[in-house]
C-alpha cells in the first residue's frame, strides 16, 4: 500500500460535502445535497443525490449545471421539491426558483419564475401547494441605481443591499400557475411554516414600528388567503425555528434574559400559552462546531416525531441529537459520541433518522439510525481518504485563573516526533459563541502539514457550554477570554517540551480576528500573526456593520455615545502603538459583517508605525470567504497564510 500524503490546500477540490439529508415519509430513501468544488471553473457543483436504503445504493438524482439545494419530499413521498439556480449567460444573474421532480426520475418541472428568487420553500400538508418567501419592491425606481436609505436594516452579510426590498409570503400550485402573495406591508417574513391543517401559515417577524432597531421577533399566524397577520406570542424573542402541528406550535428561541449570552430552548405554544420544555437543560440548541468543509447551516428547527421534539445541541465539543416530550420532562440523548457528532437530521414516519456526521478525521457523510443502532450510508470520500492522511486531534483541558474549566485540542504535524521542536499556532474561533470540537477543519490540516502544531480552545464566552459560560463575555470583552487564551498557550508549553517558544503564531477570523488584533497589542510573544475578517475599532464597527448597532451594543454593554471610553479602550486600534508582531491582514471587500474599513484602519496604522505587514484584499468576497468563497480565492487565502507563517516560523 502506498504511503498516504498529508492534506494539501487544493484538496478542497477533492472533498465531497454532504448536507441537507431528508428521509422519505416511509423511511426507505434519503435525498441529500452533494457538493464538490471545481477549481477549473471556479465554482461549486450542487446536485441532489438519492440513497436507496433497501437497495443499498446511492446515485445522482439531478443533473445539469444548476445549483440544486433544499430538497423536500412531498407528503405522499412521490415527488421531490427543491430549489435551483439555473446557469446564467454573460452578465445575466439568475436567482433560485422552485422545481419539482418525480421520485422515480424524469425531467424537473419549474414551478416558479419570480424576479427576486425564492427561499424557505415547502409543501402544503396536502401536497397540492407550495409556500415560499420572496422579495417585494417597496418603490418602483425605474432604471435608477441610486440607493435611497430610510431604514437601518438595508444590507446583510452574504445578501448585499436590499434597501428597497421587503420579504413576503407567497403560494403557488405545486403543478405551477399563478403566484399568490399572502402578506404585504412594511415588515419582513422569516421562517414560515404551514399550520397543521394547511389553512394558515405561521412565521416569525416583527410588525412593530421599531422592528429594525430591536431585531427581535414574535410569532404570527396569517390565513393562507391573506389578511392582516395575527400576533400569537407576547414576548420579543430570538427565534430560530418553528414546527407547527394542528393544535400546538413548537419553536426554538430565547427571551434575552441573559443578554446575547442566553441559550435557546425548545418551546411549545398551546391554547395561547407558551411553555419552555427545556428550561432545565442548560445547553444551547444547534450544531455550532467550527467546520470549514460543511455546506450550508445545520438545521436548528425542533422536529416532531409522535409526542417528542427532536433537536441538536452542542456540549463540550460534541454535537448530539436529543429529544423531549411535548409535555416536558427530562431531555434524552438519542445519538452522539466523542467521535460521532450529529449535524443536520430528518425523521421518517416510522422513526428512522437520517443525519450527517461530523468527525475529526474525515469529511461529513450520511448516516442512518434505525431506532437501535447507527450505520454509515455514504462513503463518498473513501477514495480521498485512501490516499490522504487526515490528522486527528488530542484533547486537553485546564482550569482558568477564574476557576472555570477550559477545553482545548492539539493537531500535531504528520510524522510528529516529540524529540524535535515545532512551531505552535494558536487558532481562535469566530462567533464569539462559536465552538471548536469534534469536526474536521481543512485549514488546521493544511497548517499542520507544514510542520506546525495547531492549538485551538473554547475560551470564556464560547458556545457549547452552559449559559453562565456564554453569558460572561458581553460587556467583558478582552478580559477573561484573553486570559484563557494566554493561559492555554502557557499550559501547552509547560506540558509539551517540543514547542518552540520562539516560533509562536496566532490567527483567527471574525471574533477570532478581533482577538488576534487584541493579542498583538497586549503581548509580543508571537512571532507572526494573520488576522482574518476582523474588527479593529468597536466604535466605527457600530455604524458600518450590518449588525453593528445591535451586536456592538450587546457585546460592549451599551451605545458608544454613552460609553465612548469603554468602546475605545476595548478597540485594538487604540493600543496599536504597542504592536511589534509581523501581521498579515486578510479581508474581503464585500464583507458587511466586519467591513473593509476595519482592516484598512489597522493596516494604515501598522504601516505608519513601521510594523511588518501585508494587506490581502479579496474582491467580490464576503465574510464567508473561508467557508463558501470562490474556490480559487479560498486556495489563495490559505496560500498567503502559509507563506506568511513560513517566513516567520520556519
Amino acid at each position: 500500500m502506498a504511503e498516504k500524503r498529508s492534506v494539501e490546500i487544493r484538496d478542497l477540490g477533492e472533498i465531497t460535502a454532504v448536507s441537507a439529508p431528508r428521509i422519505s415519509p416511509d423511511g426507505k430513501r434519503v435525498i441529500f445535497v452533494h457538493t464538490v468544488m471545481d477549481f477549473e471553473e471556479d465554482t461549486y457543483h450542487n446536485h441532489l443525490w438519492m440513497a436507496d436504503l433497501e437497495a443499498k445504493k446511492t446515485y445522482q438524482f439531478t443533473g445539469g449545471r444548476g445549483k440544486d439545494k433544499n430538497p423536500n419530499w412531498s407528503p405522499d413521498g412521490s415527488q421531490i421539491m427543491f430549489t435551483s439556480t439555473p446557469p446564467a449567460s454573460g452578465d445575466e444573474k439568475k436567482k433560485n426558483q422552485v422545481y419539482v421532480m418525480d421520485v422515480d426520475g424524469g425531467e424537473a418541472r419549474q414551478v416558479t419564475d419570480v424576479e427576486e428568487g425564492v427561499e424557505s420553500v415547502q409543501w402544503s400538508p396536502n401536497g397540492k401547494n407550495v409556500l415560499f418567501v420572496s422579495g417585494v419592491k417597496r418603490v418602483n425606481r425605474g432604471d435608477s441605481d441610486v440607493k435611497v436609505i430610510d431604514r437601518i436594516v438595508y444590507k446583510f452579510q452574504g445578501k448585499g443591499f436590499f434597501e428597497n426590498i421587503r420579504k413576503h409570503l407567497f403560494t403557488v400550485r405545486a403543478s405551477g400557475g399563478k403566484v399568490k402573495q399572502v402578506t404585504e406591508g412594511e415588515f419582513d417574513v422569516t421562517d414560515p411554516k404551514w399550520s397543521g391543517d394547511g389553512k394558515s401559515i405561521i412565521f416569525h417577524g416583527n410588525l412593530d414600528e421599531d422592528a429594525d432597531l430591536v431585531r427581535r421577533w414574535y410569532l404570527y399566524r396569517v390565513d393562507v388567503k391573506g389578511r392582516e397577520p395575527e400576533r400569537i406570542t407576547d414576548t420579543l424573542m430570538s427565534i430560530g425555528g418553528i414546527a407547527p402541528r394542528k393544535k400546538i406550535i413548537a419553536y426554538a428561541g430565547h427571551d434575552y434574559h441573559n443578554g446575547s449570552g442566553t441559550v435557546s430552548d425548545v418551546w411549545v405554544l398551546e391554547d395561547g400559552e407558551s411553555r419552555n420544555l427545556t428550561a432545565e437543560f442548560d445547553q444551547d440548541l444547534g450544531a455550532r462546531l467550527s467546520c470549514d468543509i460543511r455546506v450550508g447551516s445545520p438545521n436548528v428547527n425542533p422536529t416532531w416525531h409522535k409526542n417528542h421534539l427532536y433537536f441538536t445541541s452542542c456540549y463540550e465539543g460534541v454535537s448530539s441529537l436529543y429529544r423531549v416530550n411535548k409535555k416536558g420532562g427530562p431531555v434524552e440523548k438519542v445519538i452522539g459520541a466523542v467521535d460521532h457528532s450529529v449535524e443536520s437530521f430528518s425523521i421518517s414516519g416510522d422513526g428512522k433518522i437520517a443525519y450527517t456526521v461530523l468527525r475529526t478525521d474525515e469529511p461529513i457523510e450520511l448516516w442512518l439510525w434505525n431506532g437501535k443502532k447507527s450505520k454509515q450510508i455514504t462513503h463518498l470520500n473513501k477514495g480521498y481518504l485512501k490516499k490522504v492522511h487526515v490528522q486527528g486531534h488530542e484533547h486537553f483541558s485546564f482550569t482558568s485563573n477564574a476557576g472555570h474549566s477550559v477545553e482545548g485540542w492539539l493537531c500535531k504535524p504528520p510524522g510528529f516526533d516529540d524529540s524535535k521542536k515545532y512551531p505552535l499556532i494558536l487558532h481562535i474561533h469566530g462567533g464569539p459563541r462559536g465552538a471548536y470540537g469534534n469536526s474536521m477543519n481543512h485549514e488546521f490540516q493544511v497548517l499542520a502539514a507544514q510542520g506546525w502544531a495547531v492549538m485551538y480552545i473554547n475560551p470564556w464566552g464560547s458556545g457549547g457550554y452552559d449559559e453562565a459560560f456564554q453569558a460572561g463575555l458581553p460587556g467583558n470583552y478582552h478580559e477573561q477570554d484573553y486570559d484563557d487564551l494566554m493561559k492555554a498557550v502557557d499550559v501547552v508549553i509547560e506540558a509539551t517540551p517540543w514547542v518552540d517558544v520562539d516560533k509562536l503564531g496566532v490567527t483567527g477570523g471574525s471574533y477570532g480576528g478581533v482577538m488576534t488584533n487584541w493579542i498583538i497589542t497586549q503581548t509580543n510573544r508571537f512571532a507572526a500573526a494573520v488576522t482574518l475578517r476582523s474588527i479593529s475599532n468597536w466604535m466605527s464597527f457600530y455604524g458600518v456593520s450590518d449588525i453593528g448597532w445591535t451586536f456592538g451594543k450587546t457585546e460592549m454593554g451599551g451605545d458608544w455615545w454613552d460609553m465612548l471610553d469603554t468602546f475605545m479602550e476595548k478597540s485594538p486600534i487604540t493600543h496599536v502603538k504597542n504592536v511589534t508582531t509581523p501581521t498579515m491582514i486578510i479581508h474581503s471587500e464585500e464583507d458587511y459583517r466586519c467591513p473593509m474599513e476595519q482592516a484598512e484602519q489597522l493596516f494604515v496604522a501598522l504601516k505608519v508605525l513601521g510594523v511588518e505587514t501585508e494587506f490581502i484584499r479579496f474582491p467580490g468576497e464576503s465574510h464567508e470567504l473561508s467557508r463558501s468563497g470562490k474556490p480559487k480565492h479560498r486556495a489563495e487565502r490559505l496560500e498567503h497564510m502559509v507563506r506568511w507563517f513560513k517566513k516567520y516560523l520556519d
